[in-house]
């Protein structure tokens, strides 16, 4: 099972979105070029806790009910907080919302009356 950290919750309107990290299962040395970067060196940092290797995951709730995720992993930061500085974290919102936005869409051509 996947743990996942609460980073921060903020809301629109009715809806909840909540932002949190989780364990990246991919090697850092799978992720970057060691023609640019000293792969030993960063993996030694992930490991001792220098740097946050990790996925990002944003969720849309509407009264209490997912309605949209979006996942995206390889984030290296010393502090996963910066994620919220550098627009990471907005694109990563944006497609939560982008597909909470298609389950509005979805729902709104239901014939609900024909469900009940």
């Amino acid at each position: 099972m996947r743990y996942w950290d609460h980073l921060r919750t903020t809301t629109e309107g009715p809806f909840t979105i909540i932002v949190d990290k989780s364990w990246e299962d991919m090697s850092v040395r799978d992720c970057f070029d060691e023609s640019c970067y000293d792969i030993e060196d960063l993996e030694n940092k992930v490991n001792d806790g220098t740097y946050e290797w990790f996925m990002l995951r944003a969720r849309v709730l509407l009264n209490g009910a997912e309605i949209g995720e979006h996942i995206v992993g390889g984030f290296l930061y010393e502090n996963a907080e910066e994620v919220f500085e550098d627009g990471m974290a907005e694109d990563v919102i944006y497609g939560a919302k982008c597909e909470a936005r298609e389950w509005i869409l979805r729902t709104k051509e239901l014939d609900l009356e024909a469900l009940i």
